[in-house]
């Protein structure tokens, strides 16, 4: 190629490049030029903007609402956990008996509620909420509770501060000075002024129970993080119910209080002396009696005497009843130390009281009935101390080894049943110096001492080692209240919603001794159930009762002279059960049983022996009606006289150990 052509070639490729460059250089301005695509949005309607505004304003005020409120709840807890240890102290005081320094803890739980008060109800927007509303209105329901709580506080405190140191408590009350029977007519005295408060407690106590009932549980769930919540809320319903009953049924007691201690006027006692060592279906043989009176709390004793005795002045012939006649054959007539075959202490009461009554020399305007036996003897004796009675030695509560009893129970058994070979005057006379004696040094009691008393007095109460029958109305209701009647035909009506027939089974056993001896204070038996879930309306039980007879025989030989405690024992047996109970089968009695209905229940009916150092075992299979298929229900009646019974209940398999020392409610699941 020669040198021109080269040019040329050169020329137009250099042309070439710088035309690519150009439209290379065009083509970048053309992309650059080209317009940017617009994002693709939806246009939002007013409606929808209003809602989306709305929901944002409602999850903005729900947070705020939420923290508000787990604020105000924070500072609720905070003082709930300041007031928690003063009611821890407040309940230490009570369970201590420190009854001077409760007003100041009332006073600073009462503070710590109104500051709870004032913080829950900054939460009262809630109260206008239509769901929300009737939990907050339940929780100032809880408030008003707490109000009357504290006002049955402050007037049940201020009421018991002057007497203190008269009931036992810790401190000294405003009747200081002079002794105890000057502080006892005081009180005594005093009673009517406190009937008011006595009046505004059992408002305030049927308020609570008015406001708690208001509570609808069944809004409540079962359980909130596991926590029981509406179970908790049907209790505490339950509680107030049975506080506000037991109150109540404590008031016309408060109210008879003063009758029955002679403030008003002076009242006449018949006080019958029960020997339980020889047992009888009211708690014991009617052994002594005594007429004691009472004037604004202080006893006199008018008379005392044997019971054979008084039978001696007893002229009229009764046959004898045929439920006893066919076991106690030694008898012909109906003698008035028989007279309290009724297990139910009103109904023999008002049998003995009918023909006592037409002994000549005895008094007629009797104000009431009140039996003892040995056990309030023997624990009286155990807080008091030794007693001296003129004409018949010393008597305390220590243990003799010749019965393992106490000596008081030995000494009243020589000096009232041991023979002699001389005749001995008015041998069960003893009663009414005893008790004056006892009732001389209680007055000079240690007032540190009365608790032990007081809880004397309650256990033989509850026991029936103690039991009272009033003619005034009024006050034999009030002894039936609190149980010291000994009643079993009528019992109290409870809170449980229990009803034989339908989820109550009832059992009662009931031990006459006829044979002479004093052998149930060698005696003692324990019981076991069986009991089978109901089928058709009916359960079937098995009762196991093994008496044990725990010394060997004494001589019982008249010609002998010596002391017979212990010997055969004759026992007539009832068991008392549910009206319409049927008997199956009855295995341990030497007759064949006998079945029928007396004032509302089903008895069984038999008889067997105890002989010294033997046992004895009763077992009776029978049904029950029953309609309620879950829950179990039995009452248990203690018979007056004896001493704690041993009671195994086996419920379709389950086993519990229970013990019979007052009457027993007993509840489990088939």
């Amino acid at each position: 190629m020669d040198i021109e052509q080269e040019q040329i070639l050169n020329k137009f490729s250099h042309t070439a490049d710088k035309y690519a460059q150009e439209d290379s250089s065009l083509l970048e301005q053309e992309i650059q030029a080209e317009p940017k695509k617009k994002k693709l949005r939806l246009p939002l309607k007013p409606w929808q903007k209003r809602l989306f505004i709305s929901l944002l304003v409602i999850l903005a005020l729900f947070v705020s609402v939420a923290s508000y409120t787990a604020f105000i709840i924070r500072d609720i807890k905070k003082e709930i956990d300041l007031a928690t240890p003063i009611a821890f102290e407040a309940k230490t005081l009570l369970a201590s008996q420190n009854i001077m320094a409760l007003p100041e803890k009332i006073f600073q739980l009462k503070s710590s509620k109104e500051k709870i008060q004032g913080k829950y109800q900054k939460l009262a927007f809630y109260g206008k909420l239509p769901f929300l509303g009737n939990y907050y209105k339940d929780g100032q329901k809880l408030f008003e509770v707490a109000d009357h709580g504290f006002n049955i506080a402050e007037k049940g405190t201020t009421a018991l501060i002057p007497y203190v140191d008269l009931l036992g408590f810790q401190g000294e009350g405003t009747f200081t000075g002079g002794t105890t029977q000057d502080r006892i007519v005081l009180i005594l005295e005093t009673l009517k002024e406190i009937q008011p408060t006595i009046d505004e407690i059992d408002s305030e106590t049927k308020t609570i129970v008015s406001i708690v009932n208001s509570i609808n549980v069944n809004r409540y769930p079962e359980k909130i993080a596991g926590k029981e919540i509406r179970s908790q809320l049907i209790s505490a319903q339950k509680t107030a119910s049975l506080f506000s009953q037991t109150f109540s049924d404590y008031k016309p007691v408060i109210a008879s209080l003063g009758k029955m201690a002679g403030a008003e006027e002076a009242q006449k006692y018949l006080v019958l002396f029960q020997n339980d060592n020889e047992l009888r279906p009211t708690g014991g043989f009617l052994t002594a009696y005594a007429i004691i009176n009472i004037d604004k709390g202080v006893v006199t004793s008018e008379k005392s005497d044997d019971i054979y005795e008084l039978d001696q002045k007893f002229t009229k012939k009764i046959a004898i009843p045929e439920v006893l006649g066919k076991y106690l054959t030694t008898e012909k007539y109906y003698h008035l130390r028989d007279m309290n075959i009724s297990p139910d202490f009103k109904t023999s009461m008002e049998e003995f009281y009918s023909n006592y009554i037409t002994v000549r020399g005895e008094p007629d305007d009797i104000d009431g009935i009140i039996a003892v036996d040995t056990y309030v003897l023997s624990e009286l004796l155990r807080v008091i101390g030794p007693i001296e009675v003129a004409g018949y030695g010393t008597f305390s509560a220590e243990n003799n080894i010749k019965c393992d009893c106490p000596q008081v129970v030995y000494a009243l058994s020589e000096i009232i049943t041991k023979p002699t070979p001389y005749l001995r005057e008015d041998r069960k006379g003893v009663l009414g110096p005893l008790m004056k004696s006892i009732l001389a040094k209680t007055y000079d009691l240690d007032k540190a001492r009365f608790p032990e008393l007081f809880n004397v007095a309650m256990t033989s109460i509850e026991g029936r080692h103690v039991q009272m029958y009033f003619m005034d109305e009024n006050t034999q209701k009030a002894a039936e209240q609190i149980n010291a009647a000994g009643r079993m035909y009528e019992l109290k009506n409870n809170l449980k919603g229990w009803q034989m027939g339908e989820n109550m089974d009832f059992l009662a056993i009931v031990d006459a001794n006829l044979g002479g001896a004093k052998s149930n204070l060698f005696t003692n038996y324990e019981v076991k159930q069986t009991v089978a879930a109901p089928i058709d309306g009916r359960l079937e039980k098995t009762v196991e009762i093994t008496y044990k007879n725990t010394r060997k025989a004494d001589n019982c030989n008249l010609e002998a002279g010596l002391l017979c405690l212990n010997s055969t024992l004759n026992d007539w047996l009832r068991i008392y059960l549910p009206q319409g109970s049927e008997l199956i089968e009855i295995q341990g009695i030497s007759n064949e049983a006998s079945v029928y209905e007396e004032a509302g229940l089903t008895v069984i009916d038999g008889y067997f022996n105890l002989e010294p150092m033997g046992l004895a075992k009763i077992k009776l299979s029978y049904s029950v009606p029953y309609t309620d298929t879950v829950n179990y229900n039995l009452k248990m009646w203690k018979q007056g006289g004896i001493d704690a019974v041993p009671v195994l209940m086996d419920v379709t398999g389950g086993e519990e150990q229970l013990t019979l020392d007052k009457d027993l409610d007993y509840s489990t699941i088939f």
